[in-house]
């Protein structure tokens, strides 16, 4: 089946009652020009994301994204690929209130900002697909009853029977909005400022098009669809990972093939592993997932200083297919999430984290769970959670492991709680999304901090030259007894194994090939201690130089 007719086929079963042919023709319209494949590999060991604000770090009058680019100069290659939060007009949240995803807000910069930064590094944009804010121009139509808004925004009764409807906020889920033809209720899974969207207009759909034409333009090659779990919603249904929202996500990566082979589709799915893996199983939906059940394990096993849930979980988990793979993280500019460790920790165990979080001046966020308020994420800053040292430990294991290894600038830096500013908002994620000067961050980037984030640069770039950690290279968990944690990637003699201590307490163990440990360089054989936070690299040959 050619692609052209694989896409109809998706637009046929996802707008039944519509010309599907007409809507393919505007689909390509809106897409604009497609191009030639230039490479066929998405991604080798030389890959890692940095995930950064577009305004993390300010300088005077100077656009914030050429400061940004300054930034990703300084610190090399280290990082291939640079995940800018979103950068459009937004009215809140950081950016996903999206007013105009067609636009880069002139307070960071501009499109060409954007191109510059692309021409050196792989840039990840976000496609914030459920909703648009409160203040977008659709909104606006709404009220005054005139299309597009009047289609294209998800409304339902408060008669509508929603007991069913999964969600990650508290808030109400339908909020009233005068019109000109009365009242009606919007649907707004995520809060009142960001307003769903209704995909069964075709309109929605096309104008999402275009948005991923206008970055593709800009150079822009890696896509991440912000909280597509929720996208497609039925009354009386959980609205959440429904067939429709698969199929639209097939739909968008035939569509971006046809216009760039080379792009990457990403999803953003904060859930248990099971559920996130149901958008790569088929091979036909993402490229690439985020790896969310990864981040609370990894914080829970620094916390109490045992890797037996760790290991169990890495040992017993479902790999992705081949040509897809995970984006690893530990901390990013939301909270450390705890739902997609439900079922693998208990709640005493999920406790823990949250008292840890209390503990460091932080504090933890909800989610409805019929008549309960369950915890859904921490808010805490990993410098703050951790300390500088087992951060650096928690990233040496997270770029061990298969797939792309991801940090977020502030956590590299090793910024502590932005307490001050999380009191002045009101909102718990805020003490994890610092905003810096040039100047200030010079002034904070010192002693331990300074000494652990290069020593992370420094590993990161040893990493690149190894084969073994090539993203889908084989993984196997050791049996190791706790604290410690072994990992061995790759194979026969190419292969490394990762030895980390997770624990509090200096470990023995026997090396019993002559080895050379490719962080350090030594050459390891027999008895070897491994101090707490302490992490191997072992090979039985050198890295390349």
């Amino acid at each position: 089946m050619s692609l052209e007719q694989q896409i109809l086929d998706r637009l046929d079963r996802l707008y039944p009652h519509r010309d599907t042919d007409k809507l393919l023709t505007q689909c390509k319209d809106a897409l604009g020009e497609p191009e030639p494949a230039a490479d066929s590999t998405k991604w080798s060991e030389r890959d890692a994301v940095l995930i950064c604000y577009p305004d993390q770090i300010a300088d005077g009058d100077r656009a914030p994204l050429a400061v940004l680019e300054n930034i990703l100069q300084e610190m090399g290659q280290v990082f291939s690929t640079i995940h800018i939060l979103p950068f459009y007009p937004s009215s809140s949240d950081r950016g996903f209130a999206v007013i105009d995803h067609r636009v880069v807000d002139d307070r960071f910069g501009s499109w060409a900002n954007i191109s510059s930064i692309s021409s050196t590094h792989q840039v990840m944009a976000d496609l914030v697909l459920n909703h648009v804010s409160s203040s977008h121009r659709w909104v606006e139509e709404f009220r005054a009853d005139i299309e597009s808004g009047r289609s294209c925004l998800k409304t339902a009764s408060l008669d509508d029977d929603v007991s069913a409807v999964v969600r990650p906020r508290t808030s109400d889920l339908l909020v009233p909005c005068e019109t000109t033809t009365g009242i009606k209720y919007l649907w707004c899974t995520f809060g009142p400022d960001q307003v769903d969207l209704d995909w069964e207009e075709p309109e929605v759909l096309l104008e999402m098009l275009r948005v991923i034409d206008a970055l593709l333009r800009a150079g822009i090659r890696w896509f991440r669809l912000d909280a597509v779990a929720y996208v497609q919603k039925h009354v009386g249904t959980s609205c959440v990972h429904l067939e429709e929202t698969h199929e639209l996500v097939r739909l968008l990566r035939d569509l971006l093939t046809w216009r760039n082979p080379n792009a990457v589709l990403i999803t953003e799915t904060n859930v248990p592993h099971d559920e996130n893996l149901s958008y790569l199983r088929d091979g036909q939906q993402a490229h690439v997932a985020y790896n969310f059940t990864l981040a609370p394990l990894l914080t829970h096993a620094l916390t109490v200083g045992s890797s037996t849930r760790l290991a169990d979980w890495l040992r017993e988990a479902e790999q992705p297919p081949e040509r897809t793979t995970l984006l690893n993280f530990l901390s990013s500019h939301d909270g450390i999430g705890l739902r997609p460790a439900e079922g693998i920790l208990n709640e005493d165990e999920i406790q823990i984290l949250v008292d840890a979080s209390l503990q460091a001046e932080g504090t933890w966020s909800g989610r409805s769970h019929g008549d309960d308020i369950l915890p859904y994420e921490v808010n805490v800053s990993a410098a703050s959670l951790l300390g500088v040292d087992r951060l650096l430990t928690a990233h040496t294991v997270l770029a061990s492991l298969r797939g792309i290894p991801t940090f977020y600038l502030p956590a590299v830096d090793g910024e502590p709680n932005n307490t001050k500013a999380a009191e002045n908002q009101g909102d718990n994620r805020t003490l994890n999304r610092p905003k810096q000067t040039v100047t200030s961050r010079k002034a904070g980037l010192v002693g331990e901090r300074k000494t652990a984030r290069d020593e992370l640069l420094r590993r990161l770039s040893v990493r690149r030259e190894i084969p073994a950690f090539h993203p889908e290279a084989t993984q196997q968990i050791l049996n190791l007894e706790s604290p410690l944690l072994g990992i061995v990637r790759g194979e026969e003699a190419s292969s490394v194994r990762v030895i980390a201590n997770m624990g509090f307490v200096d470990v023995t163990m026997n090396v019993n090939d002559p080895s050379i440990d490719l962080l350090s360089g030594e050459e390891i054989y027999g008895e070897l201690l491994i101090a707490p936070g302490e992490v191997f690299w072992l090979s039985t040959i050198p890295a390349r130089s």
